[in-house]
């Protein structure tokens, strides 16, 4: 295997695809990236984020794609493939390919049969009963691994709130606004942030000292909120995230954390675990005291 050097952070960023004789494996290279998280960037952490947690992706889309879906320019995927000594995006690219040939058979007859199943006539049963079987498993994660204690502080902070503000976009979106929904209904003062119209920064200069910042977001983690939240916390306002992980770019800016399991083996990662997280705070706020037991 190459000497995987860190490059000169200024070098011109450009890809030339080099074959490798000896090629990292996936696990070492998994390994490195959990080493070297904390020391990269912002665009870069969202990169190796989006690599430990969809790796499929990484293995079967292109560049752009990639960078689509991460918000990102594609020679931020060059930089970071240089950053972990490949010459170019292709060269690492190679390593998540290899996984699905030689490491995971049953990872990659999933992923390679999909495309011949869609030919298939449509079982709507089974489909149901898919998507289905994915809400259940993210409920059931839920229960199993729910930190209670945190979830105590978390109904503790939303009682004591003056104004309660909530920033979710994409998938995250749909959680905001039922939040927003669940507290107008239990009459209680909340906002949800314009980022539509743009007026997401003003709302957030609007937040007092006794209100309280709900950021919401799974990877690739909207760039939007994630800046809603360190401008809050950098404020010196109150911010509780409901997010995927400690190395979630919102955790590290919050005073109150909330984690759910974002992973999910289908196509539309389900957000029933976070709405049932969401009911159980709204309906905890109906009582006087809560208990972590």
């Amino acid at each position: 295997m190459k000497n995987h050097a860190v490059p000169n952070s200024e070098s011109i960023v450009t890809e030339t695809a080099v074959p490798d004789p000896n090629p990292e494996t996936f696990e070492a290279l998994r390994q490195r990236l959990r080493d070297r998280f904390t020391s990269l960037s912002p665009h870069l952490q969202r990169i190796a984020r989006a690599a430990l947690e969809e790796p499929n992706g990484f293995a079967l889309n292109t560049t752009s794609k990639i960078a689509g879906e991460l918000d990102i320019q594609p020679s931020t995927l060059i930089r970071f493939a240089k950053e972990f000594g490949y010459a170019g995006f292709s060269d690492l690219q190679r390593v998540f390919r290899q996984r699905l040939i030689e490491g995971e058979a049953s990872v990659r007859e999933r992923v390679y049969s999909e495309a011949s199943a869609r030919q298939a006539p449509l079982d709507v049963k089974d489909l149901l009963q898919s998507c289905l079987q994915a809400h259940i498993g993210s409920l059931q994660d839920l229960l199993r691994h729910c930190d209670t204690d945190s979830l105590a502080r978390a109904v503790e902070v939303l009682r004591a709130a003056r104004h309660v503000y909530v920033a979710g976009l994409r998938r995250s979106r749909p959680i905001a606004a039922y939040l927003a929904y669940a507290l107008m209904r239990s009459e209680r003062p909340c906002s949800l942030l314009d980022f539509a119209g743009g007026m997401a920064g003003a709302q957030i200069a609007t937040i007092g000292p006794d209100d309280l910042l709900v950021a919401i977001a799974f990877a690739p983690h909207s760039r939007p909120v994630v800046d809603a939240v360190q401008d809050a916390f950098v404020s010196g306002r109150k911010v509780l995230v409901i997010t995927d992980g400690p190395n979630s770019p919102l955790a590290s800016h919050a005073h109150t954390r909330l984690y759910i399991d974002a992973g999910a083996a289908s196509p539309f990662q389900p957000i029933s675990g976070a709405i049932g997280l969401v009911q159980t705070l709204v309906t905890a706020l109906n009582f006087d005291a809560v208990s972590s037991e």
